[in-house]
């Protein structure tokens, strides 16, 4: 069989992820895990330091016959995969990135900070915030830190700072929608926290026997199954060695097959699909360029016009719909928008 297979425990490393408030013992914990996985073979960590939290750890890794390297405190997302990188080929045991919040806000920030940089050349408007069309282009980049943390060989334990989750809620006396928590996140981009095989989220509770606050870890994800749902006080390695036990340590990374083979046809270039990807983004900035010629700020007033005109002309409110559009109706739907707005604005 060409497709099919035996089944083998291809989980060599563990994929660790913790998240939690200011001071629920994130840094740590991963630090006492990192300990535990780095003495099942040698006894070397990297650690990835956003605030310089790696200080204080220096005499626990020594006293545990540790040997830590540390990187320069940064929260470039290309020094980043670096570290990684190198990580790997020096045979690191364990990699901890804390925090990886920090290094998913500085991406956004790299992101504006550069295309305004291009507008500005281009003579458009400065942009004070992400839009949704925006994302594609940030998660694509992200996306090459993510497989390299699930198929690495190496031990991989990132932390990242707690987000609450919200949705609306009707309120059955008044019949509004309100705004309410539901739940928690790791602050980072959303796939992330799909991704760890050992996801932890930290809390601080108070000790009333012992006057004092505790750090309490509950376990939000464990694929083995082994964990799933337990509470955990003051947690250390041997806390989650069920789930370490259940890995095949030792043995061979699994490894992903993202990129497929000749999917789409030959003729991708400069007279094919490439082509018309690239006219269509074209008109789609025309089409963006000339929106906030109009409506330039990001008030509530004029986020709503924008998606009136939007829908008036290409009959949706959907960005995403817009771009699927081919280009030569993009082109038609630009001149259509450019005399809706002459009409609105100069009749």
């Amino acid at each position: 069989m060409q497709f099919l297979k035996k089944p083998t425990n291809r989980q060599a490393y563990a994929k660790v992820g913790i998240y939690g408030d200011t001071g629920s013992g994130k840094t740590t914990t991963a630090a006492k895990i990192g300990i535990g996985l780095a003495h099942i073979k040698g006894n070397r960590i990297a650690f990835f330091d956003t605030e310089g939290g790696s200080d204080y750890l220096i005499k626990t890794f020594e006293s545990n016959n540790v040997e830590l390297f540390v990187s320069d405190i940064s929260r470039d997302f290309r020094y980043l995969l670096n570290f990684v990188k190198e990580a790997v080929k020096e045979n690191i045991d364990v990699i901890i990135v804390d925090s990886i919040t920090h290094i998913w806000k500085q991406l956004q920030k790299d992101y504006l900070d550069e295309l305004n940089e291009r507008n500005l050349k281009n003579g458009r408007k400065k942009r004070f915030a992400l839009e949704f069309q925006d994302w594609r282009f940030i998660k694509d980049r992200w996306q090459e830190f993510t497989d390299p943390y699930l198929t690495s060989p190496i031990h991989a334990v990132i932390c990242g700072r707690m987000a609450q989750i919200y949705d609306y809620q009707e309120n059955e006396s008044t019949g509004k929608k309100e705004l309410i928590t539901n739940g928690t996140k790791m602050s980072t981009e959303k796939e992330l926290g799909y991704e760890p095989s050992l996801l932890i989220e930290m809390m601080k509770e108070f000790d009333k026997d012992k006057n004092r606050l505790v750090n309490k870890a509950i376990i939000e994800k464990d694929r083995t199954d082994q964990l799933n749902g337990k509470i955990f006080y003051m947690p250390d390695y041997q806390t989650f060695k069920p789930h370490f036990d259940f890995l095949n340590i030792g043995g061979t990374q699994m490894s992903i097959k993202a990129k497929s083979e000749q999917v789409f046809s030959d003729d991708i270039g400069d007279d094919g699909f490439g082509a018309e990807r690239r006219k269509r983004d074209i008109w789609c900035e025309e089409i963006q360029g000339l929106i906030l010629k109009y409506f330039p700020s990001q008030s509530a007033e004029d986020k709503k016009a924008k998606a009136d005109l939007i829908e008036e002309v290409f009959g949706t409110r959907s960005w995403t719909k817009v771009e699927s559009m081919n280009s030569e109706d993009l082109k038609l739907k630009f001149d259509e928008l450019k005399n809706v707005l002459d009409k609105k604005f100069h009749s």
